[in-house]
């Protein structure tokens, strides 16, 4: 299925709808505990979930521009809207993940008391429980839908919880053991996770938008299903890439030259719903090359120039 069928876009959906509803629950009940507390953990925490109610927020119009179907002046389709949407949420995690270092590493030289700590606490419990549904209702989301953006989005919201959870862990120990200086180790960490997040989000989002082939393995992948059929003598000009869930497959296959065409037309096409069966909702483009006299191309499938 395609990322703009209905079937799988719907669960894209109903996730990063959930999810702008969660972050803006979060980003309510932590500043309230932040401006009680003091404590730079909960800021920290305060300031992630505030970058993940914007980052939602475009996860959730990356989602639906993406499962908008081809038009006019876009007919490939809008499945790179998602890797976008998860490029303005590494911009802005990025910034939010610097802000907390700082102040976290302010805190370290200046440790305050924590004020209202069972308030914090309590925050902290709900924020946890809350982003556990959160990431389960994804995860559910990405198997049904394949989409980057709700990955993104998944990726530090997973962040999240290990933060929160760090976060409550150093409110108890400051509150209760005088142990000021957890509270800016805890920032920091929670600083770590922003990045890390960063990186994750990048790492997923880049090469969709540059047109990054898929890896060997499934390069490999379809060629042998191309060559199962015997009357395929050769695969060459194998060119790949992704955008959101839709696989784009351009290949040359050579054929017997007394082939009729009609007869060659259904070799192809036969090969085509191969392909489409082990990559659902791919676009496939099969060119018919005599065997032995195919055009010459470079080893990225292009024509040389003459």
């Amino acid at each position: 299925m395609s990322a703009s069928d209905p079937s799988t876009a719907r669960w894209a959906k109903i996730a990063t709808l959930w999810s702008v509803v969660t972050a803006f629950t979060l980003v309510v009940t932590k500043a309230i505990a932040w401006q009680q507390s003091g404590s730079v953990a909960i800021l920290g925490s305060f300031a992630d979930s505030l970058l993940d109610f914007v980052s939602s927020g475009i996860a959730f119009i990356g989602v639906r521009m993406a499962a908008m179907p081809p038009d006019e002046n876009h007919r490939f389709g809008h499945g790179k809207a998602e890797a976008v949407s998860s490029l303005v949420q590494l911009v802005l995690i990025t910034g939010a993940a610097v802000f907390v270092l700082v102040e976290s590493v302010r805190s370290l030289m200046s440790p305050e008391p924590i004020e209202h700590s069972q308030m914090a606490v309590s925050v902290m419990l709900v924020s946890i429980f809350l982003t556990t549904i959160l990431v389960a209702v994804q995860t559910y989301a990405i198997r049904r839908s394949g989409s980057l953006a709700t990955e993104s989005d998944r990726a530090h919201f997973i962040g999240d919880f290990l933060g929160n959870s760090g976060t409550l862990l150093a409110v108890i120990l400051a509150a209760n053991f005088g142990l000021l200086w957890v509270d800016g180790v805890a920032g920091i960490m929670a600083a770590g996770f922003l990045f890390w997040s960063v990186w994750q989000i990048g790492k997923r989002a880049l090469p969709q938008l540059m047109d990054e082939e898929l890896d060997e393995e499934a390069r490999r992948r379809i060629e042998h299903l191309v060559l199962t059929d015997p009357l395929i003598h050769r695969v060459h000009a194998l060119r790949t890439r992704k955008a959101g869930r839709t696989a784009y497959i351009q290949l040359h296959v050579e054929l017997d030259g007394g082939l009729t065409l009609y007869r060659a037309h259904q070799i192809a096409d036969a090969a085509e719903r191969r392909l489409r069966k082990a990559y659902p909702g791919a676009d496939v483009i099969i060119h018919q090359d005599i065997f032995g006299q195919f055009e010459r191309h470079d080893e990225f499938g292009h024509q040389p120039v003459a």
